[in-house]
């Protein structure tokens, strides 16, 4: 089945029903579903079909929701392009994609680098045409997204998601969380990331969403105050939050859910959150091959102190199992998480080879190494790839390390992580400089080309890095070095 095809359920009973609060702008399922007809018709007509990729770089809003759906129903695939990616990302990977259109909201327009066939968002959305839109297609292989990653390479991949994968997330979201028409769902973490995964389950239920643009402490907290049931969040910015407000369970009257993934929050961290938010702090775990839905912790599970330094129960529908150095599939002990089922039923873009490299026996390889006991519970205990987790964001060294290289005072950089309250864990770079070298200039630079997630929130300037006999520069002693050294650090605020 193809995912759209939940957005007409029962439609008759919820036309009248709020489905998207965006300030001032109020949209009820019915009119919601027929600006996504004829955007999807006005598609078709300008030469977008089947398989046909279409970007979609915004910010949150009520356009953004609509765009996506849209994209959907004209049986196009989506490309999200965060405008935090900054405008080299995102031209990069137009540049491998080459969608068919670029739909780019005004607030966005410089980050969202070249586009080979741009379409401004609010325009196209005041002036589609009257075309119908055309027949909803089945195809479980199809392509529904294509969403891009990184590589411990430092190298963008491209995950082709089928239409199987899409439904297999979207069952498992509402069979995990229960929606109903009551809900009201606040997007504040960036659609083009997991936050898009509640759209479908929250408007099919008949509930709302509540969009914001940017994550305002102070807009959060009177939405989770008033009429927010659930709400998706990286732990960064509910550290943040407890960190800046008042506020007590009392306050929250119709939160039932508070969801922390894409970063590990400390069991330390959780306690606090549930003692001021309640008992409605729940987890996911996914990836971008096997979006979302691998394992999940809910409210109830997580009141239990013993359970939340896990990641959680494995989905009913996703069959999990660990493969031991051995090359054994076992259920139970320790070893690098492998899944299957409809979930993985993904694909590198353009790269076959890495594709089949990443499956053993037709199980997708995860990269990451966890442990299941007898309790089903699954535990992160590492993970094989380069992979830094900051804010809830996927960074790997290598782009960061690329940017700082092109700034003519850097020799040489190293990019690492270490642990941190808010984010999880803290970007940090090395670089080798000469001793005049503006510390500003360099980060500054470094936003300019990567964006913010991926500017260190500090920089080491040293006179060189260390190196091994082999003459390699070890990213574990380059941070040891860090650590110990006065080397004249540089806080960045993202």
């Amino acid at each position: 089945m193809n995912p759209i095809r939940v957005l007409y359920d029962n439609l008759e009973a919820r036309a009248g029903r709020p489905a998207l609060f965006d300030g001032d702008v109020a949209l009820t399922h019915g009119v919601l579903i027929a600006l996504v007809e004829a955007a999807a018709g006005d598609l078709a007509a300008r030469g977008i079909g089947p398989g046909d990729r279409v970007g979609l770089c915004a910010r949150n809003s009520w356009r953004h929701v609509v765009a996506y759906l849209a994209i959907l129903r004209a049986n196009a695939v989506w490309m999200p392009l965060n405008p935090r990616n900054g405008s080299w990302l995102n031209s990069d990977f137009q540049a491998r994609a080459n969608p068919g259109l670029t739909l780019i909201d005004t607030a966005s327009v410089e980050a969202a680098g070249v586009s080979p066939r741009p379409l401004p968002l609010e325009a196209w959305l005041d002036g589609v045409s009257a075309a119908p839109p055309p027949p909803i297609r089945d195809d479980p292989d199809a392509p529904f997204a294509l969403k891009f990653t990184g590589g411990s390479t430092g190298v963008p991949k491209g995950v082709v998601q089928s239409q199987a994968s899409g439904a297999a997330a979207l069952r498992s979201m509402s069979a995990f969380y229960g929606f109903t028409a009551e809900d009201v769902n606040l997007a504040v973490a960036p659609l083009t990331h997991g936050s898009s995964h509640y759209i479908l389950p929250v408007l099919a239920a008949g509930g709302a969403h509540v969009l914001l643009a940017e994550p305002d402490r102070a807009a959060i907290l009177s939405e989770l105050k008033t009429r927010v049931t659930t709400v998706f969040m990286p732990p960064t910015l509910i550290a943040l939050l407890m960190g800046e407000a008042e506020f007590r369970p009392d306050d929250l009257p119709r939160l039932r859910n508070l969801t922390y993934s894409a970063a590990p929050m400390s069991p330390d961290r959780i306690a606090q959150a549930i003692h001021r938010f309640g008992p409605v702090v729940s987890t996911l775990y996914g990836q971008t091959e096997a979006p979302m839905t691998i394992a999940g912790l809910s409210p109830k599970d997580m009141s239990d102190p013993d359970q939340r330094a896990s990641v959680g129960r494995l989905f009913p529908d996703t069959p999990v199992r660990l493969l031991t150095a051995d090359g054994d599939l076992i259920e139970r002990g320790e070893g690098e998480i492998v899944v299957g089922g409809d979930l993985t039923r993904t694909r590198y873009l353009d790269a076959p080879e890495l594709t089949a490299a990443s499956r053993h026996d037709g199980w997708l390889k995860t990269g990451d190494i966890g442990r299941i006991g007898d309790d089903g519970l699954l535990h992160l205990i590492g993970r094989s790839k380069d992979l830094i987790i900051t804010g809830g964001y996927n960074v790997y060294p290598g782009e960061v390390e690329a940017a700082l290289n092109l700034h003519p005072s850097v020799r040489e950089a190293c990019a690492f992580a270490e642990p941190d309250d808010v984010w999880g864990e803290r970007l940090e770079a090395a670089v080798s400089v000469a001793p005049d070298a503006d510390a500003a200039a360099i980060t500054a630079f470094v936003r300019e080309q990567i964006g913010p997630v991926r500017t260190p929130k500090r920089l080491h300037l040293l006179n060189a890095l260390p190196r091994n006999p082999v003459g390699k520069v070890v990213r574990d002693d380059v941070r040891a070095l860090c650590r110990q050294t006065q080397s004249r650090p540089l806080e960045t605020a993202r």
